[in-house]
């Protein structure tokens, strides 16, 4: 586990990682930003502050990570220790005894599906009520054209 003293080391070098950060931000805007002295300093100590505080962040869940990773190992451990320790096996005595008598068991007789009969009153259910219309005409016609491939004239 992390105590206090590296805590407080870690949050000491996130800020100042933070501070070369905004001191390079501001170089970079005065330089190449063609801008003010004063406009570089304000962007530079906005790139220090958000680098400290997302940082200081980041680090603290790294922290919490770590942490828990240390109990889920020590839990594991405890388990392991306070687990029983296995049993020696019994000995095999090698007995001669009578074979006991085998009951048999009547096979089951086979039970009917319902499925059928929901089949059946699904079928019902789709039956349309009235002729529609153009369904003669397409019933009189059906059947009457075949492919016949291409043809040589073609």
């Amino acid at each position: 586990m992390t105590t206090s003293t590296d805590k407080s080391a870690d949050t000491a070098r996130v800020w100042k990682r933070a501070a070369y950060g905004g001191l390079v931000v501001a170089g970079v805007i005065l330089v190449f930003g063609q801008t003010s002295f004063m406009t570089a300093v304000v962007a530079g100590l906005v790139a220090f502050a958000a680098g400290g505080y997302l940082g200081g962040r980041m680090t603290a869940a790294a922290q919490q990570a770590e942490a828990r990773g240390n109990l889920a190992e020590d839990i594991r451990a405890d388990v392991a220790q306070s687990a029983p320790a296995p049993m020696a096996e019994p000995e095999v005595v090698n007995v001669v005894a009578e074979p006991e008598p085998v009951e048999t068991v009547a096979e089951p007789e086979p039970v009917a599906t319902m499925a059928e009969p929901e089949v059946k009153e699904e079928m019902k259910l789709v039956q349309p009520s009235k002729v529609l219309p153009g369904e003669a005409e397409l019933a009189a016609r059906k059947g009457t054209w075949r492919y016949e491939g291409n043809s040589a004239t073609a």
